[in-house]
């Protein structure tokens, strides 16, 4: 009977593992596609100082939206080694991926995905993310001054600047409630 039990629960532990991968996988897909349309289209229709003022606005409320009903089972976030947003800064056990991943690109055979297990037995998805043709209008190495000073007033301890195209940016993570 301790054996069935003890199967049983592995099982259910394996099969709740892949489901939160497989769902955690799918909103982080659906998080950064829906972020990039829209920033790529306020950059063809406004140019990259309005984008800016765009993404800082509406980070928030298109993620929300995308996210939908699954923000009722999960929390996500961006965070990076250079943040831009200090609202962003990692955990510690984050911290240590971060160092990981810091000054790759992308296709450097670094894990597609992490799966961690916090303290309070919560599973975490975390996905590196990287440099884009579009990113580097506000996070490359040959930034505008018009784009600069409208970073600075908007977020004057930015960070996130310097990186070159498919650099390591940093991560999304998706966490169960």
């Amino acid at each position: 009977m301790k054996w069935s039990i003890l199967i049983f629960t592995f099982l259910f532990s394996q099969a709740h593992a892949q489901e939160f991968q497989t769902e955690a996988r799918a909103l982080a897909s659906d998080l950064k596609t829906s972020l990039m349309k829209n920033v790529s289209e306020q950059i063809s229709k406004q140019g990259p100082v309005k984008a800016i003022s765009f993404c800082h606005d509406n980070v928030k409320p298109i993620a929300k939206n995308t996210a939908g009903d699954r923000m009722s089972k999960y929390e996500f976030g961006r965070t990076s080694h250079k943040i831009r947003n200090m609202d962003n800064r990692a955990t510690p056990w984050m911290a240590v991926y971060l160092k990981e991943f810091q000054g790759t690109f992308k296709g450097d055979n670094q894990k597609e995905f992490i799966l961690h297990k916090l303290e309070n037995g919560k599973q975490v998805y975390v996905e590196p993310l990287y440099i884009q043709a579009q990113c580097l209008f506000c996070h490359g190495d040959q930034i505008s001054k018009d784009v600069q000073k409208k970073l600075n007033e908007l977020y004057p301890k930015d960070q996130a600047i310097g990186f070159k195209l498919n650099e390591f940016r940093g991560f999304i993570w998706i966490k169960e409630k």
